[in-house]
């Protein structure tokens, strides 16, 4: 199995909301980065992440601008962009009835057909700017 298709495959279990199949392709030494640098070494943190997305979002709507592979077929880059409203809590943040346009990078390594690495990068100011919970441009 490419690296891009375990990606595609991760992706579809997000937007199906299907934690259990998210977790099936996880290595045993799986190891999450999320957006600030900090590595989780397992896998409820990106389990949780997504969940809370959907929580905030529930109507988040993902595009794929193209999934690139590299490394020998060993990693997968995509940029993402979300879309949704904020119906729900965010944190502490109340829901704002806001809509939401987020552009993110998720890479992945694979390692025995599954994934080894995760990294995610997104702009969780922009976020917040867009739902009036920061200000600035």
């Amino acid at each position: 199995m490419l690296a891009t298709q375990i990606h595609q495959r991760q992706w579809k279990a997000v937007e199906k909301y299907d934690w259990e199949d998210m977790r099936s392709l996880y290595h045993p030494d799986y190891i999450y980065t999320d957006n600030t640098g900090t590595q989780f070494p397992e896998t409820d943190t990106p389990v949780a992440v997504m969940r809370h997305l959907h929580t905030a979002f529930p109507d988040v709507r993902f595009s794929y601008q193209d999934f690139h592979s590299g490394k020998a077929d060993t990693v997968s880059v995509v940029e993402v962009v979300c879309r949704g409203t904020h119906l729900g809590p965010l944190g502490d943040i109340p829901p704002t009835g806001r809509t939401v346009v987020s552009h993110a990078c998720h890479v992945i390594e694979v390692r025995d057909r599954l994934i080894y690495r995760e990294r995610d990068y997104f702009d969780t100011l922009s976020i917040l700017r867009q739902i009036g919970a920061a200000s600035g441009r």
